[in-house]
């Protein structure tokens, strides 16, 4: 039963992989991990805002940091580009774990540059190396300069990333960061044609030509990690939509 699952799994994968672009996949059973399907899964690609979940899980366990602490609006990086940090009064005060919140739920990158000045990408890359994410780096941070090309330094593959994820489901830890990519406002790509009563803790990333998202599904059906990263996209391609077909399928298989 297994091997025939799987085999359907690697068929679909390899319809979804064999496209233009630069694509890798991994998906794993939370339940039995011998239901996987890999592709190009050592391939490194820009992981783009994918690691703003390791920054999350960096800072919860950075005993410096007391998430609760306040920090005032005005003393957060100015940013030209369009934050939702905009949308406060610059004497309202956040906590460090709203800060994160933000940085997660909508991706905001103020708010990303706000938890990196707290703890640095030196301790994040320790983090990084220490939990086995070998494959993963920080070098670039989310302020307005270092936005679109120079992000592609930031680097990871398929294999940490979900090595991540179960990090995030798993440690007691993170549980509030795995609550918060369950609430991420994102959802066009793997949650999009998944059922309402799947709870799908995910973030994604996107630079041009670039369209990632990485998962962990629950639902009575099924519950699985799920990792789609894909670069060097064409500018017309519906990508978001074919991430939603694929992970759609994947459901289906995984719930029989």
């Amino acid at each position: 039963m297994i091997e025939v699952l799987n085999e359907k799994l690697l068929r679909i994968a390899h319809e979804f992989v064999h496209q233009p672009g630069q694509i890798a996949i991994m998906m794993q059973s939370k339940n039995n991990p011998s239901i996987s399907v890999a592709i190009n899964d050592a391939k490194r690609l820009p992981s783009a805002s994918l690691v703003k979940a390791a920054i999350a899980c960096a800072a919860a366990d950075d005993p410096q940091i007391n998430l609760s602490t306040p920090i005032k609006v005005s003393d957060l990086d100015a940013t030209f580009y369009c934050s939702i940090l905009q949308a406060f009064d610059p004497i309202d005060e956040i906590s460090w774990k709203t800060l994160i919140g933000l940085m997660l739920i909508v991706s905001d990158n103020p708010a990303t540059t706000g938890v990196l000045d707290a703890i640095g990408m030196a301790k994040v890359n320790d983090w990084l190396v220490s939990r086995g994410l070998n494959h993963t780096n920080l070098d670039v941070g989310f302020d307005d300069a270092s936005l679109g090309a120079p992000l592609r330094a930031n680097q990871t593959n398929a294999r940490d990333c979900l090595h991540l994820l179960k990090l995030i489901d798993t440690n007691p830890d993170y549980a509030f960061i795995k609550h918060m990519l369950a609430n991420n406002l994102r959802n066009e790509r793997i949650p999009k044609k998944l059922p309402d009563e799947a709870v799908i803790a995910h973030k994604t990333g996107t630079l041009n030509g670039l369209m990632h998202d990485i998962a962990i599904i629950d639902s009575p059906d099924a519950a699985y990690y799920l990792v789609i990263l894909a670069d060097e996209l064409a500018e017309d391609a519906d990508f978001a939509g074919k991430i939603a077909d694929f992970s759609r399928q994947i459901y289906e298989l995984m719930s029989t």
